[in-house]
C-alpha cells in the first residue's frame, strides 16, 4: 500500500512538472536567410544586389540594417519603408537644418512626420538631440520636408530614426540635404540604412536592396533585430565580402567574376582585348521574356520556360564628351580627356577672351571629389590657367561653384572640391591665364570622392573574344518548378539572336547534382537555360549556309560541340578553303570542359571577310576529329 502511494505521488509530481513545462512561453527566434549573394566572390559591377528573407517565431516588425559602402544605388526605390538613415556630409558644418526630397504615391507625401536625430564627427560617438518634427512638403511647389533645428549644430555624420511618417506603414525618401547658416545646401551619402518589415502570418519577410562598391574589398555587415524592444528577442546577423574591380585586366593571370548569385565567368589569359575594361554580368527576370519569342521554337520543350537568364555584356574605355568656349582645329579638346598626359595630346585655345570654359559631360550624374589639370611646359614657361573655378551641373543650366583656385602651379594643380558634389557636367572655368588667354592643357583627371579616377565606358554591341571563357550558371529546384522543367538531364543554354529575334540552342554540360551547366564560349550574349528538344547531333552551326554581309541576318554563325563528359579536353575549331589552306583557327585550348560555343564572323586570321563559297570545317577534341562543309553566302 506505501508503495502504491510512493507511485501515486511521484507520478503526480511528473505530471505536474509536464503541465509547467507545457504552459511555459515558448523562446522567441529570429533567423536572417540571404538568397543573394551566396558567398563571397570577385565582381566588375559597382552595383551589388542583397536579396533575403528573415523568419520569425511570432509574427512582429523587424529591421534590418546596412552599411553602404559607397552610398546606394537609388534610395526612393526601395520598397521596404525606411526605419534609420546614417548621412555623411563629407566633412564637418555647421548645420540649422535638414531637408528631405520625398516620395510621392498619388500626390500623397512618404516623407516621415517625427525622427530622432544623432549627430557626430567621426561616426563613432554619436550625441542624440532628441525629437524633431518634419513638414510633408505637400503643397511646397518644390515638395521638399524641412527640419529645423532652431539652433546651430556642428557635425560630420547625422543618424535618422524614423519614428512616424505621414502616411501610414511607408516612409521613403530620394535624398537627405542639409543647410549651413548661409543658407547653402550640402548634399550628404548613405553610409547605412535600416528598413522595417511586417512579417505575415508564417512569420517571414523579404528584402531587396542595391547598394554600391568601394574599389577593392568590401564587407557588408546585415543586422536582424527587433523593433519592439519588450520582446526577449536575439538579434541575427550575417556577413558579405566582395572585391569590386573597377576594370578588368587578364594580360597576366586568369580571373573568375561573379555576380555573387547564379552566374560566374572564369576568364583565361589573353582572353580579352586591352580596350576592354568592364565584363557586366546581369540576372534578368525570366517573367520578362517574352513567351513568344520561343513558344514556337523547335528545339526547346514544349509547356516549359526559361529557368534562368543572364546578360553578359562587354564595355571599353571611352573619353567622356566634351566641349569647349575655343580651341585649335588640330587641337581639340577631346586630347585633353584622353588618358595622355604628354604634349602633343594637347588642348590648345585660340586666341579668345577670358574667361575660357572647359566642360565635360560625365554622361550620369556621379559624386566629384577632385579635379586634377595637367598643364603645359615649354621648357621653364607654363601655358596652365592662372587662376579658375570649377562648376557642377546636374541639367546643364544650373551651375554650383564647388572648387576654386587662384593661385596655380605651372605643372599640375589638384583641386579639391566640396564634399559630396554630385553632377552630371563638370565646368572648368579659366579667368586668367600664366601666358594671357593662351591655354594649353595636356591632361584633365576627374577623381571621385574614394580616390578612384572616373572613366566612361561603351558596352560593345557584339565581340569575339581571343580565347574561350567558361561560363558557369546555377540553378535551384525552384527555378525547374517555375519553368516546369520535365527532364533536367535535357536542360541547355541558349542565346539570344538580335537579328532573328529568336534563341538559338548553345548546349551545355549539366550536373544535376550540384544544380548548374557549363559551357565555353567565344562570345557575350543574353543567355537563358531552357529545357531542350534532345538531339544526337555532337556537332551543329546555327546558320549553314551564313552571310556575313552585315544585315542584322545570319550575320554570324554559331558552332555548339557537345563533349558530352569528357574534361580536360584539347579543342580545335579550324576553318580550310577548298585548298585545303587555313583561313581562321576559331579555338585552340588545353583543358576543356563542358560544351563549347564558338562564332565565326566569316573573316580570316587578319580580319579580312573571305570569299562566297563552301569551306572545311575541321573539329578536333581530344582523340576524336569531326569534319564538315560550312558554306558562306552572300
Amino acid at each position: 500500500m506505501l508503495k502504491s502511494k510512493k507511485i501515486y505521488i511521484t507520478n503526480l509530481y511528473i505530471w505536474i512538472f509536464v503541465l509547467c513545462f507545457l504552459n511555459l512561453p515558448a523562446e522567441a527566434w529570429l533567423k536572417l536567410s540571404l538568397f543573394r549573394p551566396v558567398k563571397e566572390f570577385v565582381t566588375n559591377n559597382k552595383e551589388l544586389v542583397i536579396e533575403g528573407m528573415v523568419e520569425i517565431s511570432k509574427p512582429q516588425k523587424i529591421a534590418v540594417s546596412f552599411n553602404a559602402p559607397a552610398g546606394i544605388s537609388d534610395l526612393g526605390s526601395l520598397e521596404e519603408s525606411l526605419y534609420s538613415l546614417t548621412t555623411d556630409l563629407g566633412s564637418s558644418y555647421s548645420l540649422v537644418s535638414l531637408v528631405f526630397s520625398p516620395v510621392f504615391y498619388e500626390r500623397l507625401s512618404l516623407a516621415p512626420r517625427l525622427v530622432n536625430l544623432s549627430f557626430s564627427e567621426n561616426g563613432r560617438d554619436f550625441d542624440n538631440k532628441g525629437l524633431f518634427p518634419c513638414s510633408s512638403g505637400m503643397g511646397q511647389d518644390n515638395g521638399l520636408a524641412v527640419i529645423n533645428f532652431n539652433t546651430t549644430i556642428k557635425a560630420r555624420y547625422v543618424k535618422i530614426d524614423m519614428l512616424e511618417g505621414w502616411q501610414l506603414g511607408q516612409i521613403s525618401v530620394h535624398e537627405v540635404r542639409f543647410i549651413d547658416p548661409g543658407g547653402k545646401i550640402l548634399k550628404s551619402k548613405i553610409r547605412g540604412l535600416a528598413l522595417e518589415l511586417d512579417t505575415h502570418e508564417d512569420g517571414k519577410a523579404f528584402f531587396l536592396i542595391k547598394i554600391l562598391l568601394l574599389d577593392g574589398e568590401n564587407n557588408i555587415y546585415i543586422l536582424a533585430r527587433g523593433v519592439d524592444l519588450e520582446e526577449n528577442l536575439e538579434e541575427n546577423s550575417t556577413f558579405i565580402k566582395v572585391n569590386y574591380l573597377q576594370s578588368v585586366t587578364v594580360e597576366k593571370e586568369p580571373l573568375t567574376i561573379s555576380d555573387g548569385y547564379k552566374a560566374e565567368l572564369f576568364v583565361p589569359t589573353g582572353a580579352l582585348s586591352p580596350q576592354i575594361k568592364k565584363l557586366i554580368i546581369q540576372p534578368l527576370n525570366v517573367k520578362d521574356i517574352d513567351w513568344v519569342s520561343y513558344a514556337e521554337n523547335m528545339q526547346i520543350a514544349k509547356g516549359t520556360w526559361p529557368v534562368v537568364a543572364y546578360n553578359i555584356e562587354a564595355s571599353v574605355s571611352t573619353p567622356f564628351p566634351v566641349t569647349a568656349k575655343a580651341s585649335l582645329k588640330r587641337q581639340q579638346p577631346e586630347l585633353a580627356v584622353d588618358s595622355n598626359p604628354n604634349y602633343p595630346s594637347t588642348w590648345m585655345t585660340t586666341v579668345s577672351p577670358l574667361p575660357i570654359w572647359f566642360k565635360i559631360d560625365l554622361r550620369e550624374s556621379r559624386p566629384v571629389g577632385k579635379v586634377i589639370i595637367t598643364s603645359r611646359l615649354d621648357g621653364n614657361i607654363s601655358y596652365g590657367p592662372e587662376r579658375l573655378s570649377i562648376t557642377l551641373s546636374d541639367d546643364d543650366n544650373n551651375y554650383v561653384e564647388v572648387g576654386r583656385k587662384d593661385k596655380c602651379d605651372p605643372k599640375k594643380n589638384e583641386i579639391l572640391l566640396v564634399p559630396n558634389s554630385i553632377g552630371r557636367y563638370v565646368q572648368i572655368i579659366v579667368e586668367e591665364g600664366k601666358q594671357g588667354n593662351n591655354i594649353q592643357i595636356n591632361e584633365i583627371e576627374l577623381i571621385d570622392e574614394e580616390g578612384i579616377k572616373l572613366l566612361s565606358y561603351m558596352p560593345l554591341k557584339s565581340i569575339m573574344l581571343a580565347r574561350p571563357i567558361e561560363m558557369t550558371i546555377l540553378y535551384d529546384n525552384f527555378d525547374l518548378s517555375a519553368a516546369n522543367i520535365q527532364r533536367e538531364e535535357n536542360l541547355a543554354i541558349f542565346t539570344w539572336n538580335q537579328g532573328m529575334k529568336e534563341w538559338n540552342l548553345i548546349g551545355g554540360k549539366v550536373d544535376t547534382d550540384n544544380n548548374w551547366i557549363v559551357v565555353n564560349l567565344n562570345h557575350l550574349s543574353t543567355f537563358a537555360i531552357f529545357e531542350a528538344v534532345p538531339k544526337l547531333d555532337k556537332v551543329r552551326w546555327s546558320y549553314n549556309p551564313f552571310s556575313p554581309n552585315n544585315d542584322g541576318i545570319a550575320d554570324v554563325t554559331t558552332l555548339s560541340v557537345n563533349i558530352r563528359d569528357k574534361t580536360n579536353q584539347q579543342a580545335k575549331v579550324e576553318i580550310f578553303d577548298h585548298n585545303g589552306k587555313l583561313i581562321r583557327t576559331l579555338i585552340h585550348e588545353e583543358g576543356i570542359s563542358g560544351n563549347i560555343s564558338i562564332k565565326w564572323d566569316g573573316k580570316d586570321e587578319n580580319g579580312r571577310l573571305v570569299s562566297i563559297g563552301p569551306y572545311l570545317y575541321q573539329i578536333t577534341v581530344g582523340n576524336e576529329i569531326r569534319n564538315g562543309v560550312l558554306v558562306v553566302a552572300k
